[in-house]
Parts: structure tokens; sequence; C-alpha cells
């Protein structure tokens, strides 16, 4: 883990020194809908998680390669899990009654770090759309399981489901950047974001599937830097 960042740094730093004029730095919110789609651990008990809404925000930086590619470092907070909207209670009247009136949400909260390349199809002109894509390494910082009982009782706790610590995955999406007042420029994304390893280790004999899957909506402003 030391290797990767200490190659990430050294990558920032040879196009900072290349390319230092036409770096710009920015931050952005986003809307995550986010899902474990096939969870063992819930799976065993009948029922599958769903996807549930959650927020996450970073900084980046835009460092330009050439006229149609830009390196994009980020350093993101995101949460990711999933949903339960009914909960089983059991089979008989009192336990459904009870189940379809409460939910539960698995919360597993990271600091990401995607490395995308961000392809422009009008480099020349002031705006364009773009495409991104690239890995991204996340770093657990913390986890929680809510409930939600006719939103009255709200219970939240901490489950200990033998979470990794690292989570790597990889990152697609397309966005439009254009001029908002004088060098800022804002944009607008749609992104894809699927774990190839599991948020949770094995349990004992139970093999766990546990990958997280993730749309993000966000928008956000960059600027350049020294200018």
């Amino acid at each position: 883990m030391k290797n990767f960042f200490r190659t990430a740094v050294l990558v920032v730093l040879s196009f900072h020194l290349a390319t230092a004029q036409d770096i710009r730095i920015g931050v952005k919110g986003s809307l995550n809908l986010t899902n474990i789609p096939k969870f063992t651990v819930v799976e065993t008990l009948g029922q599958d998680f769903k996807y549930m809404a959650t927020g996450g925000a970073a900084l980046f930086a835009e460092i330009p390669l050439d006229q149609n590619f830009t390196f994009r470092p980020e350093v993101a907070y995101n949460r990711r899990g999933g949903k339960i909207d009914r909960l089983n209670m059991g089979s008989g009247t009192v336990g459904t009654i009870i189940g379809g009136l409460t939910n539960a949400r698995l919360n597993i909260d990271y600091i990401d770090v995607p490395l995308l390349l961000q392809y422009r199809f009008s480099p020349g002109a002031e705006s364009s759309a773009y495409l991104v894509a690239g890995p991204s390494v996340g770093f657990k910082v913390g986890s929680s399981m809510s409930n939600n009982f006719l939103g009255l009782i709200k219970p939240k706790y901490n489950l200990d489901l033998n979470y990794k610590d690292v989570d790597f995955g990889g990152v697609v999406g397309i966005g439009y950047q254009t001029p908002v007042r004088g060098r800022v420029k804002g944009f607008v994304e749609a992104t894809y974001r699927h774990s190839f390893t599991n948020a949770i280790d094995d349990l004992g004999i139970l093999k766990v599937d546990s990958k997280t899957s993730n749309f993000g909506f966000s928008a956000g402003l960059s600027m350049p830097v020294g200018k």
C-alpha cells in the first residue's frame, strides 16, 4: 500500500512539473445510489438489499496530458451499503405487520482515492462532454446499522460483520463541463463504481459475497492553479 501511494504521488508531481500552468483543482458533491446486489448474509435470511440514497463529496485535480486526455486524481468521502424495506419478522400476522413497518440500512463509510483518466470530446471548445474511467481504492473509516420503525424509532448501532479495511474497484462515467464565471468551470457527471473485492470477509465457514455497486450523480466546480 505504501508503494501505491508513493507511485501516485510521484505521478502527480511529475505532471505538475510538466504542466503546472494548466492544472486545475476542484470540488464536487454527489448523490449516490448504492447497493450490495448479492449479499450472502442477507440472502440466507430470505431477503435481499435494495439501492439506497446517500451523499458524498470530493476534492480533485485536473492534470492535462494532451489536448484530449486529462489525469484526474480525487480524494472523496462516500457511503456504501444497502437497505431492506421490509424485515423478515416471521410468518405470523404480528411478525408480518411489524416487519412491513420496519426497514434496515447497512452503512459503510469510505475515503476513496479514484485515479481517473478523462477524455474530452471537444478539446478546443470551452464547453465539452467527456468520459472518465479508472481504478479506485477505498479505505473504510466507519460502519453502522440503522433501523426505522414508522419514522418514529430510529436506532443506530454498530454491527461487527468482519468488514475489510480496503476496497478495490473501478469507475466509469460521462459528464459535461462548461465555463460558469471567468476561469471557473462547472460540470455535471454520472458515474458507476463497482467493487472488485468483497466489503465483508468470510464469516467462519460462511463464504460471503458482498461486492458493492454504486451509481453517482455529481455537480461541481474547478478553477486553475496559480492564475
